[in-house]
C-alpha cells in the first residue's frame, strides 16, 4: 500500500510540474497558483489540528509575512528571497507573542482569541500609517526578474509556489510521523493523560504553533510579491486566510495528512469559479451556492472527505479491513506508551 501511495504522489507531482508545458492560459495558471497557496496555508494550519487545536488566527501570520517582505523590499531594498526568510522569522515571533497569553486556553476560548488577534493586527496595520501606509497599502516596485521575484507571466510564480507547497507538505508528513506528531495526536485525544505521562504539552503546542506560523508567513510573503499590492483589509482578512484554510481542513479531514490537500484542491477552484461566474447583478449568489456545498459535504461526510471515502473503501473491501485492523496507524489500535511515542487507545474492538 505504501508503494502505491508513493507512486501516486510522484505521479501527482509530475503532472503538476508538466501542466505549464501543456497550457499557457494565464487564468488557468492563476487558479493553480491560488490552489497551491491555499494548499500550503491549509497544510500549515493542519499542523495545529494534529493536536486537536482549531485556530482562526492564521491570517495574522499571513499578514505579518506579507508586510515583512514588502517593507524590507520597499524601504530597505532587501531582496524578496531574503524577505521570505525574514517573513518566516517574524511570523514565528508573532506566534510566540500569541502563545504567551493564549496557549493555555482550550477549545472555543483559544479559537475565538486567535480570531481577535487577527483583528488587533489589522487595526494596527490600518492606523500605523507611518510604517504600513495605512489603508492605502504598499505597492512593490515594478522591476522584474528571478532575483526580484517579479514576473509578467504566471509560469515562474507557478513553479515557485509549487516548490514551496511541496516543502510544506513534506514538513507536515515529517511532523506527523515524528515523536512530536505522536504526542500531538495524543494531546488531541486526552491532554491531561499526556501531561500526566510527563510530556510538556505547552512547549509541544508552542512548537507546533511556531512551525505552522512560519510556514504561513512564507506563503504570505509570496502572495505579497504575487499581487504587488499589500493592504490591511486583504492581507489580514480573516475570511480569506483564517476561515477558508480552516474550512478546507475540516472539509477534507482535520488532523489527517491528505485531508487539507483534498479540501484545498476542491474548495479553492470552486470558490474562484463561483466568484467569476456570479458577479454583477447576481453578486452574492456565489456565497449561497458555496454555503450549500459546504453543508452537503459536512452532512454527508461529517469526518471529512478523506474519512468518508475511507469508510466507503473499507465497506466494499471487508477482507482488507479485517486484515489491516491489527496494524492500523490511524489511532484504531493500541499503540505503545513509552518515552518516545505516547498515544492513546482509541476505537478498541471487543
Amino acid at each position: 500500500m505504501k508503494k502505491i501511495h508513493y507512486l501516486l504522489s510522484i505521479g501527482a507531482v509530475a503532472i503538476a510540474a508538466l501542466l505549464p508545458l501543456v497550457t499557457a492560459d494565464q487564468f488557468v495558471l492563476h487558479i493553480c497558483v491560488m490552489i497551491f497557496i491555499y494548499v500550503g496555508i491549509t497544510v500549515a494550519w493542519n499542523i495545529l489540528a494534529f493536536g486537536g487545536i482549531l485556530s482562526l488566527g492564521h491570517a495574522a501570520f499571513f499578514g505579518i509575512g506579507s508586510y515583512t517582505v514588502a517593507l524590507l523590499y520597499v524601504n530597505l531594498n532587501i531582496n524578496p528571497w531574503l524577505g521570505i526568510l525574514a517573513a518566516m522569522l517574524t511570523a514565528g515571533i508573532g506566534a510566540l507573542c500569541l502563545a504567551i497569553p493564549l496557549l493555555r486556553l482550550r477549545g472555543p476560548f483559544f479559537t475565538l482569541s486567535t480570531l481577535a488577534f487577527v483583528e488587533v493586527l489589522r487595526l494596527i496595520a490600518i492606523y500605523w500609517v507611518g510604517l504600513t501606509n495605512g489603508s492605502v497599502g504598499i505597492t512593490t516596485p515594478p522591476a522584474e526578474g528571478w532575483a526580484l521575484l517579479s514576473f509578467q507571466e504566471r509560469q515562474p510564480y507557478y513553479y515557485i509556489v509549487l516548490f514551496m507547497t511541496l516543502i510544506a507538505i513534506s514538513i507536515s508528513v515529517w511532523i506527523y510521523h515524528s515523536k512530536m506528531g505522536y504526542h500531538l495526536r495524543a494531546v488531541a485525544s486526552d491532554e491531561d493523560a499526556v501531561r500526566a505521562l510527563g510530556v510538556r504539552t505547552p512547549r509541544l503546542k508552542l512548537t507546533a504553533l511556531v512551525i505552522s506560523a512560519a510556514l504561513t508567513g512564507a506563503f504570505g510573503a509570496f502572495t505579497a510579491m504575487y499581487f504587488f499590492v499589500i493592504e490591511p483589509e486583504t492581507n489580514f482578512s480573516a475570511t480569506l486566510y483564517s476561515i477558508q484554510p480552516a474550512l478546507n481542513g475540516i472539509i477534507g479531514g482535520m488532523g489527517t495528512l491528505l485531508g487539507p490537500i483534498v479540501g484545498a484542491l476542491l474548495m479553492t477552484p470552486l470558490g474562484e469559479w463561483l466568484r467569476t461566474t456570479f458577479s454583477g447583478a447576481t453578486q452574492g449568489l456565489n456565497f449561497v451556492i458555496y454555503g450549500i456545498v459546504l453543508i452537503v459535504i459536512v452532512r454527508v461526510m461529517p469526518g471529512g472527505i478523506v474519512a468518508g471515502f475511507t469508510k466507503l473503501y473499507r465497506r466494499f473491501r471487508p477482507a482488507e479491513r479485517s486484515a489491516g485492523s491489527g496494524d492500523s496507524k490511524d489511532g484504531t489500535a493500541e499503540e505503545i506508551v513509552d518515552d518516545d511515542h505516547i498515544s492513546t487507545t482509541a476505537g478498541r474492538r471487543s
